[in-house]
């Protein structure tokens, strides 16, 4: 970020392209038909800044709401302006319910201890507090064992203070490269889901909202679709898609670029940074590129990463201040956080969502 006023003087900058984002919702919405698009916006929007995300997809109609995991996350886009209903997915919210409640977020209730909390929060103020439960069907995280929900349902309404608006669930292996080993255990996700509901509602709950599908699942298993989908990855323009939606029918919403800094010849042999793992073959020449792993580009990455560098279809000698492009495209090439992603061993979620604070966000 900049230093006390100061102009960035460091080219490198992750581009966030706004447009490719608003288009990517519009795109799962298209592809999940009737059922509502809750857009992930944690984790900084998974490092793509989460207000000004958040602003253009309230500003597009887009979404139906907007998913964080914390309750300070969740406070941050209500003190910046954002109205859309937000969902507070995770589970640490011990001492912030009478916050989260008095800044109209909804908890998403994994812990059956919580509830005492917030039905006092609720009591106080004279008003039910709505909020979602989360069931545990195989994920094996957060969530309350489906076989409870019934007894839990009847104590929720019971309290006269706790208003049941949603049921949901999360899916453990919906994006499995292998689709039948996707749709077996998503599979058995949903016959477990489906007898928690069964139960639920045998207590007497009549939730408005039901959601369970990530990006994996609302483009893969329409089944999972229910009310309301949570794409993440899918809207920055990651992640597995599957028939009608085409590979390729995301676009990538962050590029990471830069410009050479210093051009260097070296002769046959001579080894270049740390640990000398690259050695060279011949008399080269090298561009040095002022990114390293401070700026969240993964060390790992050390003798198998790519730059794009005056990819115009022709010739090209690069010179100092050339644009490079590390995550994105040029011209008619591009990097995927995929293809970042498989060289250095992490996820497509790492790759974003590691890009510090000290590479400044642009907009367009």
């Amino acid at each position: 970020m900049p230093v006390s006023g100061l102009p960035d003087v460091r080219p490198t900058r992750a581009v966030i392209d706004l447009g490719a984002l608003c288009e990517n919702v519009a795109l799962v919405q298209r592809a999940v038909g009737g059922a509502g698009v809750c857009a992930v916006v944690k984790a900084d929007a998974y490092g793509h800044g989460a207000v000004p995300v958040a602003r253009a997809l309230e500003a597009s109609g887009a979404c139906a709401a907007l998913a964080v995991s914390l309750v300070e996350e969740g406070v941050a886009l209500r003190d910046a302006g954002l109205a859309l209903p937000i969902l507070v997915m995770g589970p640490a919210q011990a001492g912030g319910h009478a916050e989260l409640v008095a800044r109209e977020l909804t908890p998403v209730v994994s812990d059956p201890g919580a509830l005492d909390d917030l039905a006092a929060v609720g009591r106080r103020r004279g008003r039910a507090v709505p909020i979602h439960l989360k069931v545990d069907t195989g994920m094996g995280r957060l969530g309350i064992p489906w076989a409870e929900l019934g007894p839990l349902v009847s104590r929720v309404l019971a309290s006269g203070a706790l208003d049941l608006d949603g049921i949901c669930t999360h899916f453990a292996s919906a994006d499995l490269p292998d689709l039948a080993a996707a749709a077996s255990v998503t599979g058995d996700q949903l016959d477990c889901f489906d007898r928690a509901l069964a139960a639920a509602r045998a207590a007497g709950a009549a939730p408005r909202l039901l959601h369970a599908a990530n990006s994996a699942a609302a483009f893969r298993f329409p089944a999972a679709r229910f009310d309301m989908v949570r794409p993440g990855i899918a809207i920055y323009g990651n992640g597995p898609v599957a028939p009608p939606v085409q590979v390729g029918s995301l676009r990538q919403v962050m590029q990471l670029e830069s410009e050479v800094a210093q051009i260097r010849d070296i002769a046959t042999g001579q080894a270049v940074s740390y640990g000398g793992l690259w050695r060279a073959e011949r008399p080269s020449r090298i561009a040095v590129v002022p990114v390293g792993y401070a700026d969240g580009f993964p060390r790992r990455l050390t003798g198998s990463a790519d730059a794009l560098v005056g990819v115009t279809g022709l010739a090209h000698d690069a010179r100092v201040g050339d644009a490079v492009v590390l995550l994105g495209a040029q011209g008619d090439q591009s990097i995927s956080a995929a293809e970042l992603a498989e060289r250095a061993g992490l996820t497509e979620y790492e790759i974003t969502c590691g890009i510090s604070r000290r590479v400044p966000r642009t907009y367009r």
